[in-house]
């Protein structure tokens, strides 16, 4: 098949440095993948620490005389129990501020009883696999990490687009890579109607 020498050239150079540039991302992803397709069979038991605390310091209140979300507030909650507010659900219904969090693989809940002056944490940590496991789903992960997930879907389509062309001028790899890919695309489909029946 006849194709421009200049973008087989070019082709050939995204390839060779996209396939550098996502050695990590695939082998995580892989890797992510098979944890993720068992992780009934892999999951660990959950860790479990409870914190309770029987006095507050001075916190900034609003209008109504309850703890408001303020710097102080949030300083509080990372010094005290590791949590970033900012990606925290804050729930004030008095006299109770509730902070509910979920990050990969882990969850805490802190409970401030303003009444009482009193503070209950519970952070639930679900162990390696499942850190790992959110991160492939992008699961309760910041926005750049969700960036970086579709950024590397991006590259990796241009990097497949660009090995495809490089296969166009070879007639005896072309027909031997479309062969396979269309077994592959056959299998694929007929495990997919197996395993919906």
């Amino acid at each position: 098949m006849a194709i421009n020498r200049n973008l087989v050239n070019w082709s050939r150079t995204v390839h060779v440095y996209l396939s550098i540039a996502l050695l990590i991302a695939l082998v995580f992803f892989s890797i992510t993948g098979i944890t993720l397709n068992h992780a009934e069979s892999m999951v660990a038991e959950p860790q479990t620490e409870v914190i309770t605390l029987e006095s507050l310091p001075d916190l900034p209140l609003d209008d109504n005389g309850m703890i408001a979300d303020s710097p102080e507030l949030a300083d509080y909650v990372r010094d005290e129990f590791g949590i970033k507010l900012k990606f925290a659900d804050l729930i004030i219904e008095q006299p109770f501020v509730t902070i509910e969090y979920a990050g990969p693989g882990l969850q805490a809940l802190v409970e401030i009883d303003q009444e009482l002056g009193e503070v209950y944490a519970e952070t639930t940590n679900y162990g390696l696999i499942a850190v790992l496991n959110d991160l492939h789903k992008g699961r309760y992960t910041h926005v750049v990490w969700n960036a970086l997930i579709d950024i590397s879907a991006i590259i990796l389509m241009i990097f497949s687009l660009a090995g495809l062309v490089l296969l166009l001028p070879n007639k005896y790899r072309f027909r031997n890579v479309a062969k396979f890919s269309l077994i592959g695309i056959i299998i694929s489909t007929a495990a997919y109607f197996v395993a919906t029946l």
